[in-house]
């Protein structure tokens, strides 16, 4: 997710820029207006220990299972030891204002080619929520996410917030409250970020981890509150020993947990050892860089820590023209196989919804079936236990055009320059159509595109089918045994030839032959 030293490593220096940017883009940013002004309300609304208005439950069983497998019962979702999570950027929420749809920001953000003084140029977006205008609105959206969450096998979102002024602390009493709504199961994660000034205190972090600390919905572990703090080592082990300290002072205990924008395990960063109880980091998004995951989870395991292993679907950011090659579903997959067995103590999908860089969520490109594919190794992984297939699905991903196709304009960048697309480093680009078929007995698989016809006999189980991608066609995809189609799933981008402006998100779909509503 950020800009590569070697295929397997952000550089720190980039990288910090890049997040930062990331950080401050809402503040300096002309069409964000619209979030200030729909969220500066919500800090003032209710206190951060508010009671908790109403939802409507959770089914304990599901009429229409919209996944291959079946997960637990809700009420037996959380009881693992092993956790999964989903790093939550809250400048995108389903919805930036009210329930007027008149007033859905995104349009604005979506293919504006411009990133300009900080300024949003997505390629994808949440699906817009359809709900009745009402004063709860946000903690309504914030509920539709849990469950969507939840219905994926999550244990809770890692939020990051930065100070009491910011719009994403401001947003943390409806999540809180929606999750105590929704799943009294489902947790927060705390991400603080923090001022990195030089001889800068711990003050602000402090005090807001005060003003929640007997929030039923905060995630603690047996050693306290925990904290998971985005690019940490900004300050050294010993400032975050002294804010544990602090904390303990007022009777609030604590443990880190620490995302390094890179860590790599070995003798790298040995000086946290005595400061931390597991180690993470901003992880890989290429398929190549996988491989090291496990070996970090065996470095921390071996000093005696937790690992929380980092996992992305991809990442490409239109705002300064980098992408890095994920290979279809390869990075997510082979990550998530990696925590099973690697033996990682929990699961961060990096993202939930930062849709300028990497993103799992339900959204318009992609519905739920990068989330879908997770849900089957997170399930594999909480349990220890590879799901059994209940019903058929198939899962497609390509992208809208070859990465080598011709284009006639170029996006300017947050520099304000023009800035095309490319992979700074690691895998090289590929131009693939991919199937993956989760199957509950052996089958056949066909991948159509115009005249190209490709076929693949599949056992049971999960497989990935690959082939090239065709210009010009709209793939069609076909599961069938002893001659006689079971499902069929065709693709909703067609792929251009050439193209205006370039687009190097991966696109997705498909799912169970069901139509579940969600």
């Amino acid at each position: 997710m950020r800009n590569f030293a070697s295929p397997l490593r952000p550089t720190a220096n980039d990288a910090t820029k890049a997040r930062m940017r990331t950080r401050k883009r809402v503040a300096v940013s002309v069409v964000a207006t619209a979030v200030f002004a729909a969220t500066a309300a919500i800090g003032t609304s209710a206190p951060l220990n508010a009671a908790t208005p109403s939802a409507t439950p959770m089914a304990t069983t599901a009429a229409c299972n919209p996944l291959p497998f079946s997960l637990p019962a809700p009420a037996n979702r959380h009881t693992s030891a092993k956790k999964a999570w989903a790093y939550y950027f809250p400048p995108f929420p389903l919805a930036v204002d009210s329930a007027d749809a008149t007033r859905d920001v995104y349009p604005r953000w979506m293919d504006t080619h411009n990133s300009a003084n900080g300024a949003y140029d997505l390629r994808d977006r949440p699906v817009a929520p359809q709900r009745a205008s009402q004063t709860t609105w946000r903690q309504a959206d914030f509920e539709k996410e849990i469950r969507q969450a939840v219905g994926a096998g999550l244990d809770g979102f890692i939020w990051e917030y930065n100070s009491s002024t910011d719009i994403r602390w401001q947003q943390l009493p409806a999540m809180l409250a929606a999750a105590k709504a929704v799943d009294p199961g489902f947790k927060i994660m705390l991400s603080p970020d923090f001022n990195t000034a030089a001889g800068s205190t711990s003050d602000s972090v402090y005090k807001n981890v005060m003003k929640v600390k007997d929030d039923a919905s905060i995630y603690r572990n047996s050693a306290g509150i925990v904290l998971a703090p985005f690019f940490p080592e900004r300050k050294t082990p010993a400032w975050w020993d002294g804010l544990r300290n602090r904390l303990a002072s007022s009777g609030v205990k604590s443990n880190l947990v620490p995302i390094f924008i890179s860590w790599g395990g070995g003798t790298q960063k040995a000086d946290w050892n005595n400061s931390v109880s597991g180690y993470s980091q901003w992880g890989t998004r290429i398929a190549s860089g996988v491989p090291t995951l496990a070996k970090e989870s065996a470095e921390a395991h071996r000093r005696g820590k937790t690992y929380m292993q980092p996992v992305a679907f991809e990442d490409t950011r239109s705002y300064d023209g980098r992408y890095w090659e994920s290979s279809n579903s390869s990075t997510l997959r082979n990550s998530l196989a990696t925590a099973i067995s690697g033996n990682a103590d929990s699961i961060a999908l990096m993202t939930w919804n930062d849709y300028t860089e990497s993103w799992v969520a339900p959204s318009k490109q992609r519905g739920y079936a990068v989330l879908d594919m997770a849900a089957y190794y997170v399930s594999w992984f909480k349990s220890g236990v590879k799901p059994t297939i209940t019903q058929d699905a198939l899962y497609w991903s390509h992208r809208s055009h070859p990465t080598n196709a011709p284009y006639s304009k170029t996006p300017i960048g947050r520099n304000g320059k023009p800035t095309p697309m490319s992979i700074p480093n690691g895998d090289a680009a590929k131009n693939e159509v991919e199937l993956v078929a989760v199957l509950k007995s052996p089958g056949r698989l066909t991948i159509t595109q115009g005249s190209n016809v490709k076929t693949m006999d599949a056992p049971a189980g999960l497989t990935s089918f690959k082939v090239p991608l065709v210009a010009g066609t709209t793939p069609s995809f076909k599961l069938a045994r002893s001659g006689a189609t079971v499902q069929t799933v065709t693709s909703n981008t067609p792929v251009r030839s050439s193209v205006v402006y370039q687009d190097m998100i991966y696109r997705a779909g498909g799912g169970v032959a069901a139509t579940c509503a969600r």
